[in-house]
C-alpha cells in the first residue's frame, strides 16, 4: 500500500502538466479496474467539443455527464475487446478512419486536423487511441452477429431497377435520430418530455448529444444524407409529409425508441448508378443492423461490469 500510494504522488508531483495538483485531482467514477478522474473527464469534453462544437451550448453539467458516460462506454468496449484482439494503436488503417472523421467536419487534409485538434490541446494520437478501440469493437460485433444479418437482397435490386426505369429523378432527406431506451411508462414519458424541453429551448441535436443512445450522438444525431431506399419503410413513411425542422413522434425499434429530425430536403436528378446504389444500401442496412446487435450486446455487458461512482 505505502509503495502504491508513494508512485502516485511522485506521479502527480513529477508531471505537473499531465495532472491536476494532488488538492484538485479527483476520482469521479471506477469503471472495473479503471479509474475515470477529473482530468479524464475535461479532456473528453475536449473531444467531444472538437467533433461537435455546438455541445459548448449544453449547460456545463449535461457536458459532465455526456463526458462521462463516453469514458464508461469507452473502457467497456476496450476491456470486452482486449479479450479477442490485441488492439493494435498504431495501426496505419487508424489514418483512413480519421480522415472519415475530419471530412465530416468539412476539413480537407490531416494536417488542417491536426491544426483544429490543437485548438482543444488535443493531438492526433487521442483521437487515433478512440478509433482504434471503436475500430476493434465494430469487428468484434461484426465477427459475433454476421451470421444474423437479413437482408433481401433481392427485393433491393428489384425496388431499385423499378426506380431507375420510372423516376429520373429521386428526393433525398438529411436526416438526424434520437435513439432512447426507456425500462417503464413513467420511465419514458420523462426521458420523451426532457428531450421535447431540450429541442424547445435549444434545437434537435443539442437533445441527441444529450439522450441519445446512439453513436452518431457525437455529431449531434446527424446521420447524413439518405434517400428512400437507405432507410426503412416505416422510417420513409414517417417522414415523407415531415417539412424542413419538425420531427417524428418516437418510432419503436428493437434497441429502443427513435426520433428523426428532418433537416433539409433536396431534389437531385438520378444519376446511372445503380450497382453503386445497390451496393451502398446493402453496407447501409448491414451497419444498420449491426448497430442494433451492438447496443444491445454494449447494453449487457454493461449490466455485468462494475462502476461505482465516488
Amino acid at each position: 500500500m505505502f509503495k502504491i500510494s508513494t508512485l502516485i504522488y511522485l506521479f502527480i508531483v513529477l508531471c505537473p502538466n499531465i495532472l491536476y495538483s494532488s488538492d484538485n485531482y479527483k476520482i469521479i467514477v471506477k469503471v472495473n479496474n479503471e479509474i475515470v478522474s477529473n482530468y479524464d473527464i475535461e479532456k473528453e469534453k475536449k473531444y467531444l467539443s472538437a467533433l461537435n462544437p455546438k455541445i459548448l451550448n449544453i449547460p456545463s453539467d449535461e457536458i459532465n455527464k455526456i463526458a462521462k458516460q463516453s469514458l464508461i462506454r469507452e473502457i467497456i468496449k476496450e476491456k470486452e475487446v482486449s479479450k479477442y484482439y490485441d488492439v493494435d494503436y498504431q495501426s496505419p488503417d487508424l489514418i483512413k478512419l480519421a480522415e472519415n472523421l475530419y471530412t465530416r467536419l468539412n476539413i480537407n487534409s490531416k494536417e488542417e486536423f491536426k491544426i483544429h485538434l490543437k485548438k482543444y490541446d488535443l493531438d492526433l494520437k487521442d483521437v487515433l487511441k478512440k478509433l482504434a478501440i471503436e475500430s476493434n469493437w465494430n469487428a468484434f460485433i461484426y465477427q459475433k452477429f454476421k451470421n444474423l444479418i437479413k437482408i433481401d437482397k433481392d427485393k433491393i435490386r428489384k425496388n431499385l431497377e423499378l426506380e431507375y426505369s420510372t423516376a429520373k429523378q429521386e428526393k433525398l432527406f438529411s436526416l438526424s435520430e434520437i435513439l432512447f431506451s426507456a425500462k417503464n411508462q413513467e420511465e419514458y414519458e420523462d426521458v420523451y418530455k426532457k428531450i421535447i424541453d431540450t429541442i424547445k429551448e435549444k434545437d434537435f441535436k443539442s437533445a441527441a448529444t444529450i439522450y441519445s443512445l446512439s453513436d452518431t450522438a457525437k455529431f449531434g444525431g446527424e446521420i447524413g444524407w439518405v434517400s428512400k431506399n437507405d432507410i426503412s419503410e416505416k422510417i420513409y413513411k414517417q417522414i415523407l409529409n415531415l417539412k424542413v425542422n419538425e420531427f417524428t413522434k418516437p418510432l419503436k425499434i428493437a434497441t429502443g425508441f427513435l426520433l428523426i429530425s428532418v433537416d433539409d430536403i433536396k431534389v437531385e436528378e438520378r444519376e446511372n448508378n445503380l450497382e453503386e446504389r445497390y451496393n451502398s444500401i446493402i453496407s447501409n442496412e448491414t451497419t444498420r443492423q449491426l448497430n442494433q446487435h451492438s447496443i444491445i450486446y454494449f447494453k449487457k455487458i454493461e449490466k455485468q461490469s462494475f462502476i461505482y461512482e465516488e
